[in-house]
């Protein structure tokens, strides 16, 4: 199933792998945000139905913008992007209900694995 994703990631560099990677696998990038304050404006006008989110953000931490997330759309549907392989971040993670946990660096491989059981766990959303 292809999905409208926002790519929320201060790195420009992997805001466009990411982009191409997901293009690739024809998936629509509807909006992408560098920062916390721009990630919570984009998820707010970008009509998208997938979010992908660095847990390290220049003016905030992930998880904060993860709990803004929920409060305005608690079906959210977010996969932390992280290059922390701490099992405690995993865990607070996956209390937050993300769909997943992208492990940087990552390949495409990986984030077909991501995708495809996103699909197979969650009905799609209304359009």
């Amino acid at each position: 199933m292809a999905h409208k994703i926002l790519i929320v990631d201060d790195s420009p560099v992997v805001r466009l792998i990411l982009q191409d990677m997901l293009e690739a696998l024809g998936h629509q990038i509807v909006g992408q945000a560098e920062t916390a304050a721009g990630a919570i404006k984009a998820f707010r006008e970008a009509k998208h139905d997938l979010v992908l989110l660095d847990i390290s953000l220049p003016d905030r931490d992930g998880l904060s913008v993860l709990r803004d997330m929920r409060e305005i759309d608690p079906s959210a549907r977010v996969i932390i992007v992280t290059g922390n392989a701490q099992k405690k971040l995993r865990e607070q993670v996956m209390e937050m209900k993300a769909l997943g946990v992208l492990q940087k660096p990552f390949d495409a491989k990986e984030l077909c694995a991501q995708l495809d059981q996103i699909d197979e766990t969650i009905s799609p959303r209304p359009a």
